[in-house]
């Protein structure tokens, strides 16, 4: 545990020494702007969308971001002969990510609803979907030698699984449930508008299975892209 907790420090001060949080300052700028200029209304309305949309896009790029800066440097290769697990890496970077993300979060809700939201049900949506997109982050970069080409399957990646965004238009279908993103914005708009104790949790549970099977599926990828390659 002492070893985990020196990465996840060590993480912490490698995202902000690098500028990461700089970066997610950035990111989160223009939907900020978005909110100060629509009434409180549009704002309730948006704010679930606007959420989804801020973290698919710092969640997978921030992920591929770290992982490429850690290959290039050798570190995530000198990792496979020190005592550091591969689930203590991932986890570290879930959380310290993760921490990142629910800030954002938690900026877009407080610009418009202040501390009056519904912070129990919206908390975990964001844990959800925070979690989930870093996962798809690492997913797409593993088998990547190069940002480059990785942000080429980011872009075909991050279009399909925004699909479910399209309930925003009254445009919604059951094979939307295929992709690992319904849940997450199910949850989202749950959180929002309201949705029943029993229904939140099953919604939960569908994506703690997404959840389960993409942490599995990162074990099973650093091993193939980074431990059987050390040599």
């Amino acid at each position: 545990m002492s070893a985990f907790l020196q990465l996840l420090r060590w993480d912490f001060t490698m995202q902000l020494r690098h500028g990461l949080w700089v970066a997610a300052v950035f990111v989160l700028l223009p939907w900020v702007a978005v909110l100060l200029s629509v009434s409180q209304e549009q704002a309730s309305f948006i704010l679930p969308g606007l959420i989804f949309l801020d973290v698919s896009v710092a969640g997978m790029l921030f992920m591929a971001g770290v992982y490429f800066f850690e290959k290039r440097e050798g570190s995530l290769h000198a990792l496979v002969v020190t005592p550091i697990k591969t689930w203590q890496w991932l986890v570290s970077k879930l959380v310290s990510l993760t921490v990142m993300g629910m800030v954002m979060c938690v900026v877009l809700v407080v610009i418009k609803q202040g501390m009056h939201a519904p912070w129990g049900y919206l908390l975990v949506a964001c844990l959800c979907i925070n979690v989930l997109f870093i996962l798809l982050g690492f997913v797409l970069a593993a088998p990547q030698d190069r940002f480059s080409n990785f942000f080429l399957y980011y872009a075909l990646v991050f279009g399909v699984m925004e699909i479910p965004c399209l309930s925003f238009f009254d445009i919604s279908h059951s094979l939307f449930w295929l992709l690992p993103t319904q849940p997450a914005l199910v949850l989202l708009r749950g959180a929002f508008d309201g949705m029943a104790p029993a229904h939140f949790a099953g919604v939960v549970g569908i994506q703690l299975l997404w959840i389960a099977l993409g942490y599995l599926l990162c074990l099973r990828l650093f091993h193939r892209n980074i431990a059987d390659r050390r040599g």
